[in-house]
């Protein structure tokens, strides 16, 4: 092969790679930003909350204070991309749910999964429910989606239902309000709560409770 031959494959080669240089740099920069919040959340387990250090983030993640800074802005930006993460994940779970079926049963398991999620995840709970160091709310974008399911899964319920007396919106206020409180108690005062079923008794009861009271209005 002449010089000027391979000088004109090297150019060709060179176009055609240049897509696929960025989709690698593009994955390069997912995996870094994965790999940063796997060891945030690492850290935040071991600390019990956020008292950790960049440099010890940098330690355990092997990417470097100004990489971290670069991908995240600062520590408050990191901590809440963590728990907008993670909560996106739970809005997956709950946008995949069958939105055919029961719609008891449908609103009762999305409360669950929330449940579930907030009790399985302390640290994250308890992060959402603060401030952040600039006196911002740190819930995550992420929990409206979460929200915006468990409304729409409230709606077809409230469908369901005979026509007049359940009042939606006063039913999802005190649905929100068990939950919250449920998830509360659970992390200030475990030894109540040892009920493996409990927060399922409750939703249970409160739901025989709405039926009830629709009866007696009509």
């Amino acid at each position: 092969m002449t010089t000027a031959t391979h000088g004109a494959v090297g150019l060709a080669d060179y176009s055609e790679s240049g897509p696929r240089i960025e989709e690698r740099r593009e994955r390069q920069r997912q995996e870094a930003r994965r790999t940063i919040l796997d060891a945030t959340e690492a850290l935040m387990l071991e600390a019990n909350g956020s008292d950790f250090s960049i440099r010890k983030l940098g330690d355990k993640s092997g990417y470097s204070a100004p990489t971290v800074y670069h991908y995240f802005g600062d520590k408050d930006g990191l901590i809440d991309a963590l728990l907008d993460d993670r909560v996106g994940r739970l809005a997956e779970q709950l946008e995949q749910v069958d939105p055919t079926g029961d719609p008891r049963v449908r609103l009762r398991a999305m409360l669950l999964a929330y449940f579930e999620f907030s009790v399985t995840n302390p640290t994250f709970t308890r992060l959402m429910w603060t401030l952040s160091r600039k006196g911002e709310s740190r819930m995550p974008p992420a929990m409206e989606r979460v929200r915006m399911c468990v409304e729409e899964s409230l709606a077809r319920f409230g469908e369901s239902q005979p026509p007049g007396g359940f009042d939606t919106n006063a039913a999802g206020r005190v649905l929100w309000a068990l939950v919250y409180g449920l998830v509360s108690l659970q992390l200030t005062q475990p030894e109540l709560t040892q009920d493996d079923d409990l927060a399922e008794r409750a939703l249970d009861a409160l739901f025989l409770g709405m039926a009830e009271l629709e009866k007696d209005s009509r």
